[in-house]
C-alpha cells in the first residue's frame, strides 16, 4: 500500500469542526476591531461620540451588522468601562508592596490621582458617565470590579484601624472619607482645568494626616513641628 493512500482523508465531520473554528475566530477578530474603533471614539470624544452608525464605517461594515455583535451603543460602552476598571486596577496595585497601612493608604491615594492624571479618558468613563448609562449595566460594571477595588480600600482601612487599636470606628465610614477626599481633588482638576489647584499629592498628603490626626494615629502638623524644634 502507497503512504499517500495511508492517510487518512478528513472526513465530513472534521471539515465541520475547521469551519466552525475558523468562523468563531473570525468573529472574533471583527469584535476586537469593533471595540478597538469604539475605543478611540469614546476615549477622544466621550461617550456621546459613541454610536453604531460611526463603529460600523470606522470598520468598513453595515450599521445593522454590529448588532449580530453587541445589542446596543452602551453594550460596547460596558466592554470599555470593564477595561476603564481593569485599568484603575493596575494603578492600585501598586500600592500592593507597601507593608504598613498607613503608607499603603497614601500609596492608595497618589495611585488614584495618578489614574486621573494618566488616564483622564479612562477616568471621565468610568466614573463621570454613569447617567448616560443603564443602571442595570452599571451595577454590573461595579459588581465585577468597582466593588473589588472599594474592597482592597476597605481592607487596608480595617488593618490600619486594628494596627491602632480602634476597633470600633468604622472602617467603610473610614474608607469612603478618603475616597470622597480624593475623587473630588481628581474630579475637580479635571474639569476645572485652568483653576490654580494646590498640587494633587500634597491635597492628598493633608487631608489623609487631618483624618489621621483626628483618629489619633498622628500627631497634627504644628505638635509635630513644635517637637522637632525642641
Amino acid at each position: 500500500m502507497s503512504r499517500s493512500a495511508q492517510v487518512a482523508v478528513p472526513g465530513k465531520a472534521f471539515r465541520e469542526m475547521a469551519k466552525e473554528r475558523m468562523k468563531a475566530r473570525h468573529r472574533e477578530e471583527v469584535r476586537s476591531l469593533m471595540l478597538a474603533a469604539s475605543r478611540e471614539i469614546v476615549l477622544a470624544e466621550g461617550v456621546d461620540a459613541l454610536t453604531i452608525r460611526r463603529v460600523a464605517k470606522a470598520i468598513g461594515y453595515c450599521g445593522g451588522s454590529i448588532y449580530s455583535y453587541f445589542d446596543s451603543r452602551e453594550a460596547i460602552a460596558m466592554e470599555l468601562v470593564h477595561e476603564g476598571f481593569e485599568r484603575l486596577g493596575e494603578f492600585m496595585a501598586r500600592s500592593q508592596g507597601v507593608a504598613d497601612p498607613v503608607e499603603r493608604l497614601r500609596a492608595i491615594g497618589r495611585a488614584y490621582l495618578a489614574f486621573a492624571s494618566e488616564e483622564p479618558a479612562w477616568f471621565r468613563l468610568i466614573f463621570m458617565n454613569q447617567a448616560k448609562l443603564s443602571d442595570e449595566l452599571m451595577h454590573e460594571a461595579l459588581e465585577r470590579h468597582g466593588y473589588r477595588i472599594y474592597e482592597f480600600l476597605v481592607g487596608v482601612v480595617r488593618a490600619m484601624l486594628d494596627a491602632h487599636n480602634l476597633t470600633s470606628v468604622d472602617a467603610e465610614e473610614v474608607a469612603q472619607l478618603c475616597w470622597s477626599t480624593l475623587h473630588g481633588v481628581a474630579s475637580l482638576r479635571l474639569t476645572m482645568p485652568a483653576f490654580p489647584f494646590v498640587d494633587a499629592e500634597t491635597l492628598m498628603d493633608r487631608s489623609t494626616s487631618a483624618m489621621l490626626c483626628r483618629l489619633g494615629i498622628e500627631q497634627p502638623l504644628e505638635a509635630s513641628r513644635s517637637e522637632a524644634r525642641a
